[in-house]
C-alpha cells in the first residue's frame, strides 16, 4: 500500500467515524423527544440520556445531576394527560468527544381530561429552540446540558404553572411583559 493510499484509507476511516458519532447524536435527540411522550422517567431512562452532571434549564425549572433528574421531569410531565413533541432535524457542531446540538420543537400537551380524537381537545402548545452540550461517555454520546427557549405559546397553561424563568424566553429584542 502507498502513502496516498494508507492517507486516504485514514480519512476514509476518519469520516465513517465522524458520520457514526452524527448518526448517534441523532438518535439521542430523537430518543429524548419521543421518551418525553412515553413518559417512563426511571434510572434507565436516566442513564441513557444524561451525564452524571447533566444541566437542565426549561421554563418552569431548572436541576443539576442525574440523581433527581427523573423525578425532575416527571413532576413536568405529570401536568399533561398526553403529549406530542416533534422535533425539527437537529443541527450538531460536532468537536472530538463534544458536540454541541440544537433543534426546534412544537410541543402539543392536552390537558388531562380532555376529550379523545376527533372532538376536539383542550391542550397548551409552544414552540422553541433546544439547545445542549452533549458528550462521549463510556455508554454513548449523553446529554451534559440541555436548555429550552421558548418562542411561542397558546392554548391554556395548566393551572400548576403560575411563572416561567424569563431567560428561557427568546424574545429577540421584543422586551416580555413582567
Amino acid at each position: 500500500m502507498t502513502r496516498h493510499e494508507a492517507a486516504d484509507r485514514d480519512a476514509l476511516a476518519a469520516e465513517v467515524a465522524r458520520l457514526g458519532d452524527l448518526a448517534e447524536l441523532k438518535q439521542l435527540v430523537d430518543r429524548y423527544l419521543a421518551s418525553l411522550d412515553e413518559g417512563v422517567f426511571d434510572r434507565a431512562w436516566s442513564g441513557s440520556l444524561f451525564t452524571d452532571g447533566i444541566e437542565m434549564t426549561f421554563p418552569v425549572g431548572s436541576h443539576r445531576g442525574i440523581a433527581g433528574v427523573a423525578a425532575f421531569t416527571a413532576e413536568i410531565m405529570k401536568r399533561w394527560g398526553r403529549t406530542h413533541h416533534h422535533g425539527s432535524d437537529s443541527s450538531i457542531d460536532l468537536d472530538g468527544d463534544r458536540a454541541e446540538v440544537s433543534w426546534s420543537l412544537i410541543a402539543s400537551h392536552v390537558h388531562h381530561g380532555s376529550p379523545l380524537p376527533p372532538d376536539a381537545s383542550e391542550y397548551f402548545q409552544l414552540g422553541g429552540r433546544f439547545t445542549g452540550i452533549a458528550r462521549r461517555t463510556p455508554g454513548g454520546w449523553r446529554f451534559e446540558r440541555l436548555q429550552l427557549r421558548i418562542v411561542w405559546t397558546t392554548g391554556a397553561v395548566p393551572k400548576g404553572v403560575t411563572h416561567v424563568d424569563r431567560q428561557t424566553l427568546d424574545t429577540r429584542g421584543n422586551t416580555p411583559a413582567i
